[in-house]
């Protein structure tokens, strides 16, 4: 039976204490939003603490010098890069997998909590490419214009299972 390991990586831990920082500030932001805005109390929490877990995970850790360089091949030939990325999809195993099913249900939430099928998930969707370009500012980790294409792609689809769940809700209604 294999041992477990000695030591937690440093980057769980750093993740899991940007998530609780951000959580707590979520559950700040939760009522205001939903008092304000009328938003469905269980699917905004469950949002807001999902897309704190999501930028935990993907929000930059470290700052150093060499920005421009990364953020210049970044943006060099973007949509090639994306269209490539699209065709190549799974090249990566896992990790494209994941580009998708891990911002699907922040599409769905979003859809929920908001009653808005397009503008929330397309707002979702603008705010994770503003972390994909943040991610120039860690050499460690990489601003990809296909990232932005799946986690957009898996907001859509979290987005468009919500839609078509909401009506299906709405259609086998029975009225009283």
């Amino acid at each position: 039976m294999p041992h477990p390991p000695h030591h937690i990586p440093i980057e769980a831990v750093r993740a899991l204490t940007l998530w609780t920082v951000l959580a707590l500030g979520a559950v700040g932001a939760w009522r205001p939003l939903v008092r304000r805005y009328g938003w469905a109390p269980p699917a905004t929490l469950a949002l807001l603490l999902w897309t704190c877990l999501i930028l935990a995970m993907t929000v930059p850790m470290t700052v150093e010098p060499g920005v421009g360089e990364r953020l210049s091949m970044c943006m060099s030939h973007p949509v090639a890069h994306a269209a490539w990325s699209v065709r190549t999809f799974g090249d990566r195993g896992l990790e494209d997998v994941m580009n998708v099913a891990l911002w699907g249900p922040s599409g769905a939430l979003s859809v929920v909590a908001t009653r808005r099928a397009v503008a929330a998930p397309a707002f979702l969707s603008l705010t994770f490419v503003v972390v994909e370009f943040l991610q120039t500012l860690d050499p460690g980790r990489e601003c990809d214009p296909g990232d932005m294409v799946y986690n957009s792609a898996g907001l859509a689809i979290g987005a468009i299972t919500a839609v078509l769940a909401l009506r299906v809700r709405n259609a086998i209604r029975v009225p009283r």
